[in-house]
């Protein structure tokens, strides 16, 4: 069986939107633990001082509490969420739609 270019690049953007931003599903039980682990795991954080955490946690509440009012998958504030993950992805040195658990 043949593939063609243009199917074969129809595939590859079909895997790499699989593990993309926005396509993670977390339910509230799984939120709930990675929130109890999260407290755990920032005793051990040796590399983050105290108004990185600050300004980590102002950013999740927003993030948070915008949710719970307004839909963030879509339109500008999505779009701006994709950039922003992006960026943070390029910075760890990340290939694009490599997650990190």
């Amino acid at each position: 069986m043949k593939i063609s270019k243009q199917q074969l690049k129809q595939i590859i953007k079909e895997e790499l939107e699989k593990a993309g931003f926005g396509q993670e599903k977390t339910s509230r039980g799984q939120a709930a633990a990675n929130l109890k682990q999260r407290s755990k795991d920032v005793q051990s954080q040796k590399g983050v001082d105290d108004k990185e955490r600050g300004i980590i946690n102002q950013i999740e509440s927003l993030l948070s509490q915008l949710a719970d009012t307004k839909d963030i998958k879509s339109g500008s504030i999505g779009s701006n969420l994709k950039k922003l993950y992006n960026l943070l992805q390029r910075e760890l040195g990340e290939p694009k739609g490599e997650k990190q658990d």
